[in-house]
């Protein structure tokens, strides 16, 4: 039986009516292809895991995850979805707008201090259950009070799962993953970062890799190829033009890369999607 949260009034928690942008089951063939790291700005998404494993990176940050896991995505947050290869994983996505919660930056479910990764809820089932719904509900009205009650559960069992306190390498490497993220469509050269942060780029290398899980070049390339990802689906903008959004001047360099990262080239990735 699905227990409501007690957060009162909804109202006094949504400032604005959250607005269901889409939902949808990923089997796990689809999967299986990397999606690499990319941002949304004007959203939150929320991920439910029904089968399989993978490993997502959330803000920085690698998470084992598994059947039985939700994951939540704040707008604004660099995050990279990587199923099991050779299993895949069976998922729900959802993505939320319009999210307005007091003392928080619009389209933020999560305050700082909580986790992104919600690993044993008894509530899991029924938010399954709200979104299995979701997918087939078209009135408008009802779309929306099903809306809320999901983010109602998912907030709250996610703020019984707080970070650990970060220890100062952590937070150095949130540093400069933050400047890599503001500037990785420019031409970043490793030194004029180390730079910039005040430290050497051996120390650098070290401290990143060890909060985020792969060097800094390593990132900004997975970084790129997850935001010309989301131009290919969203758009109907030529591959070239998106190989220079995302800072590539050579077509053929972008082909490679993103063939490299992906494992098929950019128009194959966008038919595959289209076509599914």
């Amino acid at each position: 039986m699905l227990i409501q949260p007690n957060y009162g009034d909804i109202k006094s928690l949504f400032w604005r009516k959250p607005r269901l942008i889409s939902v949808n089951m990923e089997d796990p063939v689809h999967t299986k292809m990397l999606r690499a790291l990319h941002v949304h700005d004007d959203r939150v998404e929320i991920i439910l895991i029904r089968s399989g494993n993978g490993v997502h990176t959330i803000d920085g940050k690698a998470y084992s995850t598994h059947a039985g896991n939700i994951l939540i995505y704040n707008a604004g947050v660099a995050h990279d979805e990587c199923a099991d290869q050779f299993e895949g994983m069976q998922i729900i996505s959802c993505a939320v707008s319009n999210i307005s919660i007091p003392g928080q930056e619009d389209n933020t479910l999560l305050p700082k201090g909580c986790s992104p990764l919600i690993s044993n809820t008894p509530y899991f089932q029924e938010i399954e259950a709200l979104l299995v719904t979701l997918m087939t509900v078209t009135d408008e009205e009802i779309q929306y009070h099903l809306t809320c009650a999901m983010l109602l559960l998912v907030r709250q069992e996610a703020m019984k799962e707080p970070l650990p306190e970060e220890n100062k390498t952590i937070q150095l490497g949130h540093l400069v993953q933050q400047y890599l993220d503001e500037h990785y469509l420019e031409d970043i050269q490793l030194e004029d970062v180390a730079a910039e942060m005040n430290m050497s780029p051996y120390y650098l290398t070290r401290v990143f890799r060890k909060t985020v899980g792969y060097p800094p070049k390593q990132y900004l390339v997975r970084r790129r190829m997850g935001e010309a990802q989301s131009w290919l689906l969203m758009t109907d903008l030529p591959v070239t033009d998106i190989a220079m959004k995302v800072g590539y001047n050579s077509v053929s360099n972008f082909h490679h890369t993103f063939r490299n990262i992906v494992g098929m080239t950019p128009q194959q990735y966008r038919d595959y999607w289209r076509n599914k």
